[in-house]
């Protein structure tokens, strides 16, 4: 019988130590920096199993469940023989002799079937931490109970292992107390490529990410020149601290405010991390999965084990053709959460694949009216432009549109004629609309979401049916187009984005007087020396409430109070029912107060900079008219001109302020939601924040009703956050079923192609921005370059010149409040966030739809 041991180790040695333990032998023969510790050997798990009856394969239960749990319980129950404790007692000895105080163990399963090239079993057998020295028997048997699991059992079903043949090795290993810990992929396991190293950190012990309770921070290294190309900080909400306070009943504690969006990693440490997972990969052969943990500075790996599936998705993809809905997805680029899904599936006509939503490729087929390949189709269907140049009008789907035009034209001609000329604050009654049912308890979740969007009182104000306003308002598009044509026709020595440019800076657009509003409190901010003193330099969570604490911030409070109170709804991301609302986090405002505060240059000059320009516009198109014939007698073209772009303007500000009030509905279910999941966790029914939203509706009620406990959701909750975790590493692709030509990614090209948002031309040195809840401050002249946007955005575009997004499209947010601010802005940049990074220099040609790379970061 044996217990070695791990630097007596090495890969020959799997029948011995298992997969887990065999390779961290193998590392610290090679000089990694790896916890001691010992294995208590597989031999000792076969020796021990023989008291028990296991079934082959072909006569294991039809019905396997009882089977498995009456094992475990009698795996549990039946100790270790005297020898072998003996042994591990020795073990523990000899290793404590070498350690200069005293330690706990991390014990790790260690199957004879894991860590192996063809199938891991990551995270299907057991991992214990804190076990002090006299739980080391225990724990053994917890071990070698878990590969009686039923994930653990099902996966062997899958890849065809017999049962009988793993066995189980334990690994004992002194725990390292992780400042800092995470894992690193030698390979990008979702997508496939291999030019990558991926590593993903977060504060505290790992557990926390390995059971999905935390979204890591994501560093990404170039594997050929070790320089990293990308950095993701996340708001890393809770973490396992490296020691449990007294009486501390759950490992899960929340993280210290002041370090939540804070780099858990330095550059240099991710550098350090690649090179050794780098040496770890070319030493095993192949892509690894390596976990590592960081205690006063020193890094500590914790196992390594092969990449077995790379570039492979499990979701299930419906049959038939699809195309992403790019006016959602140009929002956020994450998936949304099971509830959000859930809630929505019934009242949403869209298919959603790999958590994202997309609208089948027939249903737009049948809405373009014109004589163009299916992949020009698909490409109209994302927003991007079609190959064909010389498009030709289809007289049968013209007829077909055009009766599904009127027919629409006559069921909402009332609605029409009610919202064609109305006052900025029309729809200003939704709110008190939404608070009613936000605060009737008799209202569920889910028909809050009915009442506030599904109900249409054609007796009630127009403003309480914001959906429809949303749905009346792209008629802007056909106003653009008829004006567009006609200065191209009339005026054709203008540039070609005169129509834009003219219907640009929009008087009521709620999204561009967010920002402005927000600028004014920066500016109150700075009538006081101590105000804008704690603003710049308390950490943001604490500033709040260091300046309550002062009698001169009473006048900035108020009006920060007034600006909740009207923009409060508000989140990044903010159709996800999970996102946090300014209201109850205003955080992120205080950033971008912050960062107006650290801009010395005036943002209202820069505003009268813009409407002088587009005063010269105008006067421009006057003087081009006035030439034409007859135009002098009453000046026909010119009112028409005017009319076109006073109905632009009017239609694209009901989209954008549409927008704005809808939100409050979906804050209005959220609201109705915390308040079920503070009842869960009052009643120890639920364990932490946010397991909510990893349920669908029936699992929440069956919650409440109880029907259901956490012992039948808790599986549930971890593997769809881990589900949630992989899907946000996959870049969804833009059309299924259906092919069309990506752009191409060559990490070496200094030019990157997209697609024109709004003209001119700008060079300037980049400014990275992945989250403005955690890093928000870009100065003036710089290029915001980012995933998406939404309008929790829109005060970065205040002192940016230029923007760069990776996800968007003409009409989306970053291009309408782009040419607001006359700013160039180019989007549908694949990649753009990896390939520039903050520092370096670049050309944003917002009419041609190019970025150029001039200069990179030294």
């Amino acid at each position: 019988m044996t217990v070695v041991a791990l630097d007596q180790i090495n890969k020959s040695e799997i029948d011995l130590a298992g997969g887990k333990g065999a390779n961290l032998g193998e590392l610290i023969a090679n000089g990694f920096p790896v916890p001691p510790g010992f294995v208590i050997g597989a031999d000792e798990y076969a020796s021990f199993i023989t008291a028990f009856d296991i079934p082959s394969n072909d006569t294991m239960p039809e019905d396997p469940e009882e089977f498995l749990a009456g094992l475990r319980e009698r795996i549990l129950e039946t100790p270790l023989c005297r020898e072998l404790q003996e042994k591990i007692t020795a073990a523990h000895e000899e290793l404590k002799m070498a350690r200069p105080s005293e330690f706990v163990y991390a014990i790790r399963s260690s199957a004879t079937a894991e860590d192996l090239a063809d199938a891991s079993f990551a995270g299907q057998h057991d991992t214990y931490y804190y076990v002090a020295p006299i739980d080391l028997e225990v724990m053994t048997r917890k071990c070698w109970a878990s590969l009686w699991s039923d994930a653990a059992f099902s996966y062997r079903q899958s890849q065809g292992i017999e049962h009988r043949s793993v066995n189980m090795a334990v690994v004992a290993q002194e725990m390292v107390r992780s400042d800092v810990s995470g894992v690193t992929f030698t390979a990008d396991p979702v997508s496939g490529s291999e030019s990558v190293i991926i590593t993903e950190a977060s504060w505290g012990m790992g557990a926390a990410i390995v059971d999905g309770r935390v979204s890591p921070d994501q560093y990404l290294v170039d594997k050929i020149s070790n320089r990293l190309t990308s950095i993701k900080i996340s708001d890393k909400k809770f973490m396992v601290p490296a020691t449990l306070s007294e009486g501390q009943t759950s490992r899960l504690t929340e993280v210290p405010a002041d370090i939540r969006n804070k780099e858990a990693l330095t550059d240099d440490q991710v550098e350090k991390i690649a090179q050794l997972a780098l040496k770890a990969e070319q030493h095993f052969g192949g892509a690894q999965d390596i976990e590592w943990a960081i205690h006063g500075g020193d890094l500590f790996f914790l196992q390594s084990r092969p990449i077995t599936v790379i570039g492979e998705h499990e979701s299930e993809v419906p049959p038939g053709r699809y195309i992403l809905f790019k006016p959602l997805a140009e929002n956020f680029t994450d998936p949304l959460l099971p509830l959000t899904l859930d809630m929505l599936d019934d009242y949403v006509p869209l298919t959603i694949i790999h958590g994202r939503a997309y609208i089948r490729f027939e249903l737009i087929r049948g809405l373009i009216p014109l004589k163009i390949s299916d992949e020009d189709v698909a490409r109209l269907g994302y927003l991007s432009d079609p190959e064909e140049t010389n498009l030709r009008l289809s007289i049968p789907r013209l007829l077909l549109l055009s009766t599904l035009l009127i027919s629409n034209y006559l069921l909402m001609a009332v609605f029409n004629r009610r919202t064609a000329a109305m006052p900025d604050d029309f729809m200003a009654s939704y709110r008190a609309f939404c608070n009613r049912i936000a605060e009737d308890d008799s209202v569920s979740a889910q028909d809050t979401l009915v009442s506030v969007f599904g109900k249409f009182r054609f007796f009630e104000p127009a403003g309480n049916m914001v959906l429809l306003v949303n749905l009346v308002a792209p008629r802007y598009m056909l106003f653009l187009k008829m004006l567009s044509g006609l200065i191209e026709k009339w005026c054709p020595a203008l540039p070609p984005d005169t129509a834009s440019l003219l219907c640009s800076g929009t008087e009521g657009v709620l999204s561009t007087e967010m920002g402005r509003e927000i600028l004014e409190l920066a500016e109150i901010a700075r009538e006081f020396d101590d105000v804008a003193q704690i603003i710049r330099e308390v950490p943001l969570k604490q500033t709040l409430s260091t300046l309550r604490t002062i009698d001169a911030a009473g006048n900035f409070i108020n009006h920060l109070d007034r600006f909740l109170a009207k923009h409060g709804h508000r989140a990044l991301k903010e159709f996800e029912l999970n996102s946090v609302r300014w209201e109850e986090d205003p955080t992120q405002v205080l950033g971008m107060v912050r960062n107006y505060l650290l801009v010395d240059s005036d943002l209202n000059n820069t505003e009268a900079d813009i409407q002088a320009q587009r005063n010269e516009l105008e006067h421009q198109v006057d003087q081009a008219l006035l030439a034409m014939p007859l135009e002098s007698l009453g000046r026909p073209r010119l009112g028409l001109i005017r009319f076109l772009v006073g109905q632009t303007r009017y239609y694209m500000k009901l989209r954008e302020n549409s927008r704005f009030y809808h939100i409050m509905g979906f804050y209005a279910v959220r609201k109705k939601l915390l308040k079920i999941e503070q009842s869960l966790l009052e009643a120890n029914i639920l364990k932490c924040k946010d397991d909510i939203f990893y349920l669908q509706w029936h699992e929440v009620k069956g919650l409440q009703s109880g029907e259901l406990g956490w012992q039948d959701v808790e599986d549930t909750i971890r593997s769809r956050r881990m589900e949630y975790i992989r899907l946000s590493k996959f870049m969804p692709p833009k059309t299924i079923g259906i092919d069309i030509e990506a752009a191409q990614y060559d990490a070496g090209s200094t030019s990157l192609s997209g697609q024109g948002a709004s003209p001119g031309r700008y060079e300037g040195i980049a400014k990275v921005i992945m989250d403005p809840a955690t890093d928000n401050e870009i100065e003036p002249g710089e290029i915001l370059v980012a995933p998406y946007t939404d309008p929790a955005w829109t005060p970065l575009f205040l002192t940016a010149n230029a923007a760069v997004i990776e996800v968007g499209s003409y009409l989306s947010h970053a291009g309408t409040i782009a040419r607001e601010y006359g700013m160039p802005c180019v989007v549908d940049v694949t990649n753009c966030t990896s390939r520039i990074t903050t520092g370096t220099r670049i050309i944003v040609d917002g009419t041609q739809g190019s970025v150029v790379i001039v200069e990179e970061k030294a």
